[in-house]
């Protein structure tokens, strides 16, 4: 049995940690640190919850006992963090033009190519922008080029992959699929059966299993996360500061936490 599950939470002021002690649903409230920073960006080693970075819009920090104390490191502010599921210490994140990679658990920095977004699933990473791509399936070790204006997203182990073209077609393993309500902002692709996607779109909440839906009119969201470990649960931060979690693929939300500020990015990892 999971010892914990915890949830590190990027917001306009610093950084709040959720802890679900015994994995029993009682979610508390276990930290907020980096208050008066605004933090867009945050990772969490999923081998090893207590490694964290955050970024802000003018500096960086890494953590090694689990969010409690932080240190400045040198590097360009991110937009976001994603690393392989069994090589964490291969970190890749982007600043919002460029991808950049770090062999050492982010403590040094290597510029990789343009990029706007990342994905990654099990040991597959892709980073790209509206013209060019780059894919690696051993954890960012080696790379090659996807189609121009494709971009790729993927469930956290890898065996769903949804694929975007410039066209706005839409195609998984099994073919295309409808595209979505236009304005596309967020994605997660559930791993497991059926296949889920729940995404976000003008701050209304949308899922498809067969169709596409809307979902929870009363949820404004910002930010949609897959958590690491569970093929089911699924977190997001609303328009208002609320933290809201599923552990049904999104057909039914639970509030955790209200008032929180504006939330930015969310990770998610497991102590066992």
């Amino acid at each position: 049995m999971a010892k914990a599950e915890l949830v590190f939470i990027a917001t306009a002021d610093g950084v709040l940690t959720l802890s679900n002690p015994g994995g029993i649903g009682r979610w508390l409230k276990a930290g907020h640190t980096l208050q008066s920073h605004p933090i867009v960006a945050i990772w969490a080693n999923p081998l090893d919850p207590t490694m964290l970075i955050a970024s802000g819009p003018t500096a960086s920090w890494r953590s090694t006992d689990g969010g409690q104390q932080w240190h400045p490191i040198s590097m360009p502010p991110m937009h976001q963090f994603i690393a392989s599921r069994t090589t964490p210490a291969r970190i890749v994140a982007h600043d919002g033009t460029l991808a950049y990679i770090s062999h050492d658990t982010g403590m040094t920095w290597h510029p990789l190519g343009n990029a706007t977004q990342l994905s990654t699933g099990g040991d597959i990473i892709w980073y790209g922008d509206a013209t060019t791509g780059q894919l690696s399936s051993d954890g960012g070790l080696t790379w090659h080029g996807t189609p121009n204006g494709q971009t790729i997203s993927l469930s956290n182990d890898g065996t769903q992959r949804l694929t975007r073209t410039s066209d706005q077609q839409w195609i998984i393993a099994s073919g295309d699929i409808p595209p979505p309500p236009a304005n596309w902002q967020a994605v997660a692709i559930l791993a497991g059966t059926p296949l889920t996607i729940l995404g976000v779109v003008d701050y209304h909440l949308y899922g498809y299993h067969t169709t596409w839906y809307a979902s929870e009119p009363t949820i404004t969201p910002r930010v949609i996360h897959a958590t690491t470990y569970h093929p089911d649960r699924v977190w997001i931060g609303d328009d208002s500061g609320t933290v809201w979690y599923s552990e049904n693929r999104g057909l039914d939300w639970l509030t955790i936490r209200t008032g929180f500020p504006t939330i930015n990015a969310i990770a998610s990892a497991r102590l066992i």
